[in-house]
């Protein structure tokens, strides 16, 4: 992932750690860091208004910039995997935001 913003790179490490089966990274390849409502939808098939639905109830981390929502990978792998069973009954952790 060669994504650069002005001088902060991301951070490699956290998405890989967000994403321990290696499901999804691969697959988010072609997307930008920052996705929108409108990506996200692309990406799990449903609707971008039902994303925004997401983001108002607080489900799914993004920020919002005046009516535009972003939604950081990481914040999309969390609520990907946020119910998975990491084996033993537990849930998997979600990888702490910056």
């Amino acid at each position: 992932m060669e994504d650069k913003y002005g001088d902060l790179k991301i951070d490699e490490d956290r998405l890989k750690a967000a994403d321990p089966d290696g499901l999804y990274l691969f697959m988010l390849a072609d997307y930008p860091y920052m996705m929108t409502p409108v990506d996200v939808a692309s990406f799990t098939g449903v609707t971008d208004q039902e994303v925004r639905k997401l983001l108002n109830k607080g489900e799914m981390q993004g920020s919002r910039m005046g009516s535009r929502w972003l939604i950081p990978k990481l914040a999309l792998l969390n609520y990907l995997y946020r119910d998975r069973p990491t084996g033993e009954g537990e849930l998997c952790a979600a990888v702490e935001m910056r």
